[in-house]
């Protein structure tokens, strides 16, 4: 019996420790930047994502208050927008919707006659993918898509206009399983593919499932799971919307969202330390880390990574998207009213 309880106890004491690694508590955090910030623009909650119509210089942010909604107060969450050759502050964009609208993760897309923002909102009813066609700097309200499958929608990516791809981040929606789903990294997440309406699991066994991209020509897509602290890479067939695993990369980080820049870079932003960061969506006076990572393929799966950012939270607290435009980063967070804008070198 003493040795049984011996190694239980050896056990535990691994699990914990192995818990505690794999959250960042034993990651030291070196404040450094390969950049300068321009401008720190606080006049919206929670940019928590962002997406980007390179044309036209047009940069969309999802904006949701999520300490106020927390607290059941009520908040003008949506979608703002910044003209990035204008020198503008942000401004929220006005839309058709009339529903109640807290944006999570946001997709663009465009094609030669029409413009559409796909939108995950959480809202009483539920979780929903809200469709809005974007014309004359307003959001025009298509349609509102919700399925079973779908219980905890975080990102999204858009590849028609009947077509996505969304993050599942957990495999239960709610109560004490789950916190044992995110503590005990329990993979339980997927990514689920959607055309017409209906939903397909495309690739499962994540933990906490997150950002998701493709590449410009849409025949590559690009994967974060949080607690599983990876990039998984795909090739993806665009007839089908198959995807096929290329490679996963372990990044050391809770990773987030994903964008892709012009020369096909990925930029991610993450959180150093997963627990700090539970203790800081709890409380706005605790910091948590924020950390801004660039991958440059070197060949199908494999890349070139670069710490850009890392900061202790003073600055920045909660990173959770990094977008390059020409020669400037944006970083937006998920609790504070801070979105940075820095040149970089």
């Amino acid at each position: 019996m003493k040795r049984v309880a011996i190694v239980i106890a050896a056990l535990v004491i691994y699990l914990v420790l192995n818990t505690l690694n794999n959250a960042g508590v034993f990651k030291r955090i070196t404040n450094h930047f390969n950049g300068t910030v321009v401008e720190i623009y606080e006049n919206m909650p929670g940019p928590e994502d962002l997406d980007l119509d390179a044309e036209s210089g047009l940069l969309f942010i999802a904006s949701s208050d999520r300490w106020a909604l927390q607290k059941g107060v009520a908040s003008q969450d949506g979608i703002y927008v910044l003209q990035l050759d204008s020198g503008v502050v942000p401004k929220k964009l006005p839309t058709t919707y009339s529903g109640s609208f807290h944006p999570h993760g946001i997709s663009y897309l465009k094609n030669d006659t029409a413009a559409w923002l796909f939108v995950v909102n959480h809202n009483n009813q539920g979780s929903f993918v809200e469709v809005f066609e974007f014309r004359n700097d307003s959001l025009i309200h298509l349609r509102s898509i919700k399925d079973e499958l779908m219980c905890c929608p975080n990102d999204i990516v858009a590849v028609a206009p009947d077509k996505f791809y969304v993050t599942n981040d957990h495999g239960i929606h709610d109560g004490f399983f789950r916190t044992l789903e995110d503590y005990l990294l329990i993979p339980l997440s997927y990514l689920l593919y959607c055309e017409d309406h209906s939903f397909t699991k495309v690739y499962t066994g994540l933990k906490y499932a997150n950002g998701v991209n493709i590449s410009a020509d849409g025949s590559v897509l690009y994967l974060t799971h949080t607690t599983g602290r990876e990039l998984l890479t795909f090739n993806r067939n665009k007839e089908t919307g198959k995807i096929n695993l290329i490679s996963t990369t372990e990044l050391h980080t809770g990773v987030d969202n994903i964008t892709v820049d012009i020369e096909g870079n990925l930029w991610i932003a993450g959180h150093p330390r997963l627990l700090a960061f539970v203790a800081h969506a709890a409380d706005p006076d605790n910091k948590s880390a924020s950390q801004v990572l660039k991958l440059s393929p070197v060949s199908p799966g494999e890349y070139q990574i670069e710490e850009i950012y890392m900061d202790d939270g003073n600055q920045l607290s909660g990173s959770s998207v990094a977008l390059k435009y020409k020669d400037e980063l944006f970083t937006g967070v998920v609790f504070e009213s801070k979105l940075m804008r820095a040149t970089i070198r």
